[in-house]
């Protein structure tokens, strides 16, 4: 019923994964990304009446296993289906395709949104994971890829710049899961959607280097980060290594968290799934109306100050600022668009986009 919906192939995935040829409107709202809070306040503010009656409409998230938050804490009841990565995974495996290494050593540089833009010293970020991992694969946010700054500081570290392309691209997942799935190591600057995804297919992954600063949020949240997921902060940023234990040891730990974050347990087979998206054999009216009439509204009812978010939402979507002035930037963003085409059969993993 809502744009975000469709964000990174997601839809798309899952209508190849339920056998449907195209991704249809959801009759509820789906969890675009992994949060380190509560998906209720992150991504689902906007829209505070869905989920109270979930015969409606739902809130699907990916897992009710996650360490950052509990289902029993919210207001309203959510839906745990699995992450959309996963279904890929599924899909992709059932064809034979194992992760390989001959990309080498991946590094996803934490980016901002079009609200809040993350700020610090890129060069020398990008010169220490020079230091590290040698020449690597940096898989800049397509917004990034709009600053010459950040990508100047790359490029002249020795890296070999990508994108996954724009959270509209249907193909967005694939490209994402060419990089990890071909890696020797993925690696961020703070922990993010990437390294689980990475963790989940049995690749090395890590969180190391100069969180930089994300907005007005305070050095308080990195450390909670590192204190609530430990499994995934063990390398030692000087040379690589990690201390005390193996990587044998330490990748399976990360492995077995990340799949319980991104709701491995939950997943549905396929006429499940379509079941708890509201695909029956013929698309409703309801969610196409919501999704080109009522949601645009409720948003703009957002940014006018019509109605408010809580905030606890307030914090998790714009960490910490609170102007509404910034919603007025991107004023086009939130519109709908047709929906996206199906995925190529067999769904494959595509090339990252040369930056």
């Amino acid at each position: 019923m809502d744009i975000q919906n469709h964000y990174y192939g997601h839809s798309a995935v899952l209508a190849a994964y339920a056998g449907l040829s195209r991704p249809r409107h959801i009759a509820g709202l789906l969890q675009h990304g992994w949060t380190a809070v509560s998906p209720v306040a992150a991504h689902f503010a906007d829209f505070p009446k869905v989920g109270t009656d979930p015969r409606q409409r739902r809130l699907l998230v990916w897992s009710h296993g996650c360490r950052g938050w509990s289902p029993a804490d919210e207001d309203r009841t959510t839906t745990p289906v699995g992450a959309p990565v996963l279904y890929l995974e599924a899909l992709l495996r059932a064809q034979g395709w194992t992760p390989s290494e001959r990309l080498g050593p991946v590094f996803v540089p934490f980016h901002g949104t079009r609200l809040v833009r993350v700020t610090g010293a890129h060069a020398d970020l990008a010169r220490q994971v020079a230091k590290v991992d040698g020449p690597s694969t940096v898989c800049l946010h397509h917004e990034d890829m709009t600053d010459p700054e950040i990508t100047t500081a790359w490029r002249d570290a020795g890296h070999t710049l990508v994108t996954a392309g724009r959270r509209d691209d249907p193909h967005f997942l694939l490209r994402i899961m060419h990089l990890v799935g071909n890696a020797s190591r993925v690696s961020s600057n703070r922990l993010s959607t990437a390294v689980l995804y990475a963790a989940a297919v049995g690749t090395p992954a890590a969180v190391w280097g100069d969180p930089l600063t994300f907005g007005a949020q305070s050095s308080s949240a990195v450390d909670e980060l590192r204190a609530t997921w430990p499994e995934f902060h063990t390398v030692d940023p000087t040379d690589g290594a990690r201390p005390g234990t193996g990587a044998a040891e330490a990748d399976a730990a990360a492995t077995a968290l990340a799949r319980r974050e991104l709701g491995a347990e939950h997943l549905l087979d396929p006429a499940a799934l379509r079941s708890v998206l509201g695909w029956g054999r013929t698309p409703g009216v309801g969610p196409g109306l919501q999704y080109y009439a009522a949601s645009p509204l409720a948003k703009a009812a957002m940014v006018l100050g019509l109605t408010k978010r809580s905030e606890a939402s307030t914090q998790a979507m714009s960490a910490g600022s609170s102007n509404p002035l910034l919603w007025l930037r991107h004023p086009l963003a939130a519109l709908p668009k047709p929906l996206p085409r199906g995925l190529p059969t067999p769904v494959t993993t595509e090339e990252p986009l040369d930056a």
